[in-house]
């Protein structure tokens, strides 16, 4: 440190004996820009001075003032300003610029009240410009430190990974399926209606005349599956296996079946009592060797469907989008 009694000869003087230079004549000092200093009435107090033992002056690729200590809920991190000032719009950016000023705690480093293990993943993205965020960090602390910071360019991307990790954690797995329908009554209506059932392996399971209401079986196996009057209306049933299934009777007025598998699927009239797939969204489905049979597909989006060597005898087409069927 700099005092006002001292002058550049003593401070270069100081400088050699800290050096272990036995001749103070080989030393220059700069300031930050590269300037020579000729007298110490040209150094602010808040200056930096650069000391060289006769070599050119090179600028350091991250100065000391470039580099910035931060106390995050009481772990430190050690970056550099250019880092902090990446994102522009970020809360980081403005709390690092000029103009604001940010408290420090006694080792100088700049105080942040915020929760450390969700800091971490948001300062390596700023650094690297990827978001890793290792596996026992919960994604939805993370999510929330990157809306509190104002990291827009992430905010979207870890939105869907937070709905992603929560629809995940509610899914239900073949095992409790299975044990609601042995342990609840036959006569409850209600008893599966709206469960997250996506990307189960239900394959091969008796499902028949149970109220599948709006439930999500997205890209769920349900291959060979009993789904006999079974009440499936506004389920999501995209991306699904549904081969070889058996539909007779079934309700799936407004499903959501885009891109689902049905191949060899029965919805064969039995006694009158119609498979109802009125207004279902069917669009790029497989539906091969499917026997419809006296079904009804009034208003159903069939566009784009495989239909090769399907059973259509009967069933009710009025109002379909037929548009680029295979048939």
């Amino acid at each position: 440190m700099v005092t006002p009694e001292q002058t550049l000869e003593e401070l270069l003087q100081l400088a050699a004996e800290k050096l272990s230079l036995r001749k103070r004549s080989t030393l220059t000092a700069y300031n930050e820009k590269g300037a020579k200093i000729v007298s110490l009435n040209e150094v602010g107090s808040n200056d930096l001075l650069f000391i060289s033992g006769g070599e050119d002056f090179r600028y350091p690729s991250a100065s000391p003032s470039e580099w910035v200590t931060l106390n995050v809920g009481g772990r430190v991190f050690s970056t550099t300003r250019s880092t902090l000032l990446s994102d522009p719009n970020s809360m980081l950016a403005k709390m690092f610029s000029d103009e604001w000023e940010s408290k420090r705690d006694i080792n100088g480093a700049f105080l942040i009240d915020r929760t450390p293990e969700y800091f971490a993943p948001i300062l390596s993205f700023l650094r690297t410009g990827v978001l890793l965020i290792d596996d026992d960090i919960n994604i939805e602390g993370v999510f929330e430190e990157a809306r509190f910071f104002n990291i827009t360019s992430i905010i979207d991307d870890l939105k869907s990974q937070v709905t992603k990790h929560k629809k995940k954690q509610i899914s239900l797995t073949r095992k409790e399926l299975v044990s609601i329908l042995l342990t609840s009554s036959v006569n409850s209506s209600l008893r599966c209606q709206g469960l997250d059932l996506s990307g189960v392996d239900l394959s091969r399971l008796d499902l028949s005349h149970i109220n599948f209401r709006m439930c999500d079986f997205s890209h769920s196996n349900l291959e060979k599956c009993n789904l006999d009057n079974a009440m499936l209306q506004e389920a999501n049933l995209k991306n699904c296996n549904l081969q070889y299934c058996s539909f007779r009777g079934a309700n799936l007025g407004g499903a959501n079946l885009e891109q689902a598998n049905l191949k060899g699927a029965n919805f064969e009239d039995r006694g009158g009592l119609k498979a109802n797939l009125e207004g279902a969204k069917m669009r790029n489905a497989s539906l091969e060797d499917c026997n419809f049979c006296g079904a009804n597909l009034r208003a159903a989006n069939l566009r784009g469907c495989n239909l090769e060597n399907a059973n259509l005898r009967r069933a009710d087409l009025a109002g379909a989008d037929l548009e680029g069927v295979n048939l």
